[in-house]
This record gives C-alpha cells, sequence and structure tokens, in this order.
C-alpha cells in the first residue's frame, strides 16, 4: 500500500504558515512551468522561487579576486 503523495501535500500544505503560502505556490508554479526541462534540477527551483539563487549569484559577482598563496 503506497502513499498518497497529492493527499500528503495538501495536508501539508494545510500546515503551513500563511506567510510561507506564497512561496510554496510560486514554486509549485515554477516547477510545473518547467516539468518539460529535465536539466533543471528541483533545487534550482528552490533557490530560484525564494530568491537565494540571484544573492548567490550577486555574491559572486561582488567576491573580491581570489588571492595567491
Amino acid at each position: 500500500m503506497g502513499i498518497n503523495i497529492r493527499q500528503e501535500i495538501h495536508k501539508a500544505v494545510n500546515d503551513l504558515p500563511d506567510q510561507h503560502l506564497s512561496d510554496v505556490l510560486h514554486l509549485i508554479e515554477l516547477l510545473i512551468q518547467h516539468a518539460d526541462q529535465p536539466d533543471v534540477e528541483p533545487e534550482e527551483m528552490w533557490l530560484l522561487a525564494f530568491g537565494n539563487l540571484k544573492k548567490m549569484v550577486d555574491e559572486m559577482v561582488s567576491a573580491p579576486a581570489p588571492t595567491g598563496d
């Protein structure tokens, strides 16, 4: 007997605090939009949905140049 993933997701969404609902919806929308692109990883979608991907790129761009040993 397997678990019903759709039921579990529904239950989890009901338990989410209101401040996270819009973020989770945005993540789900991104996953749906890019479902046909197997090279896009769910982790990338997570970073993109919450703005962390842009923060990481911005930090790399503004990082000081590496120094020699």
